[in-house]
């Protein structure tokens, strides 16, 4: 079912519901006020059977003649009873209803009653006179309120369903008014393909909830532009950088195989094939650690004050004479240095800038400082090396895209934009002190 029919129809149902509810409360109290009002004129004939049967001699002559007046003035379907304390009948005699006792003894209980049996509707007052206290019992039909009652339920019938038919249509327009603007959103979205990202939604002129989903989608074929973008940049440039050592391995195997050689020269060909095949193992495990960081990975509450120390430790191995330097200035709480990440991921961004520390300030000193700003958590790690060139700021994210100072060092470019997307998996922003000018200053910035 579509939207739109889905809310015509939710729509109809809550007016139903409600319309249902006031009409019927409506119908109700009517009907209270009607019963309350028939037993008031069942009162008043009570009253005047009892003063004409009973209070004769208690009347002037002429409160008497008003009621006989009104005696004829009978209700529809009317029965009367007047009985003594006996339960015997008088005045009237009881020839096609006769009460129970148990009614008259509730009457006398209680001095006035009120009961109905169907439609009828009956009353009982117990008077007092000076000739003896009686019973007056009596029971009419309401008909023209009934009839009133009937109509009112018969006019609230039709007018409910008519309300209803008339709502569902007015609950379409309402809907295909209001769905518009999404349809030409859809209708948009529809002529958008991977060849053609850079198509970007119209915005509405109202700034409401449409205007944050265009603005949203908008953003999200920005990211999505961007990414096909790198992934193409990505392709590119890892093709290029593994046909380079795979063209000098071929060339080389070549060159040797050509005529033969010394043992000396077969010896120095074998070692540049084997520099070349470690840059390509090299190359190839950035690109599978890179493809590793674009996957969901499992994680885990990690400490990250005991993180640095593994990193320090596995870099201090590897490259002999490193001097790495660990600065903690540790909260009370080590929650507070506590985030939810995967270790491995991570232990990989942190050591490729150690690495790159070590490496690019020809193993000087290389602090890393632990410590904690608010709710963030913050990693400076510092070198006193070659440094970054300021034009080039921008782009040392960017995959296989190196300083044009670092031509005397190793590296395929990889390594900074790796641990940018690491990073990014755990909400954390990565950035240089631009005001640190004796080598590089990385910040890591995590936000709890």
């Amino acid at each position: 079912m579509k939207i739109r029919d889905r809310l015509s129809l939710q729509f109809s149902l809550i007016f139903a519901v409600l319309l249902f509810l006031v009409l019927a409360s409506i119908y109700v109290t009517t009907e209270k006020n009607r019963k309350i009002d028939f037993e008031n004129r069942l009162y008043d004939r009570t009253l005047t059977v009892a003063e004409l049967f009973l209070a004769e001699d208690n009347l002037s002559k002429e409160k008497f003649k008003d009621v006989q007046k009104k005696y004829p003035l009978y209700l529809p379907d009317e029965k009367l009873g007047i009985y003594n304390d006996k339960y015997q009948p008088v005045f009237i005699k009881q020839d096609s209803i006769q009460w129970p006792v148990s009614t008259i003894n509730q009457v006398i209980a209680k001095r006035k009653i009120t009961f109905s049996e169907g439609n009828m509707q009956s009353l009982g007052l117990y008077y007092n006179d000076n000739s003896g206290n009686f019973v007056v019992l009596i029971s009419a039909l309401d008909n023209s309120g009934l009839k009133r009652m009937h109509d009112l339920f018969i006019d609230m019938l039709f007018t409910f369903f008519i309300s209803v038919i008339i709502m569902f249509f007015l609950g379409r327009l309402f809907a295909r008014n209001a769905l518009t603007p999404i349809l030409k959103v859809i209708n948009e979205v529809k002529f958008i393909r991977s060849t053609s990202l850079n198509k970007r939604l119209q915005y509405n002129k109202s700034r409401d909830e449409i205007h944050e989903l265009i603005a949203t989608f908008n953003n999200l074929l920005e990211h999505l532009e961007q990414s096909f973008e790198a992934q193409k940049s990505f392709i590119a440039h890892a093709s290029h950088e593994l046909r380079t050592p795979m063209t000098a391995i071929i060339g080389e195997v070549e060159v040797t195989l050509s005529h033969d050689r010394s043992l000396e020269e077969y010896k120095y060909s074998l070692n540049n094939i084997l520099s070349e095949t470690i840059k390509m193992n090299e190359l190839i495990n950035n690109l599978f650690e890179m493809a590793q960081a674009n996957i969901e990975v499992n994680t885990e509450e990690i400490r990250l004050d005991e993180l640095l120390w593994q990193v320090k430790d596995e870099w201090c191995n590897k490259i002999k004479g490193s001097q790495i330097d660990l600065d903690y200035e540790l909260p009370a709480d080590s929650k507070d240095i506590t985030i939810l990440g995967n270790r491995h991921l991570l232990f990989i961004a942190l050591g490729n800038l150690i690495n790159n520390a070590i490496k690019f300030s020809n193993n000087q000193n290389v602090v890393c400082r632990l410590y904690t700003e608010g709710q963030r958590i913050k990693i400076s790690i510092k070198d006193k090396g070659i440094g970054i060139p300021e034009s080039e700021w921008e782009k040392i994210f960017t995959p296989f895209t190196r300083g044009s100072n670092s031509g005397g060092y190793s590296g395929l470019g990889i390594g900074l934009s790796l641990t940018e997307k690491i990073l990014k998996l755990h909400n954390a922003k990565i950035g240089i002190n631009k005001n640190y000018k004796n080598g590089t200053e990385f910040i890591i910035d995590f936000e709890l």
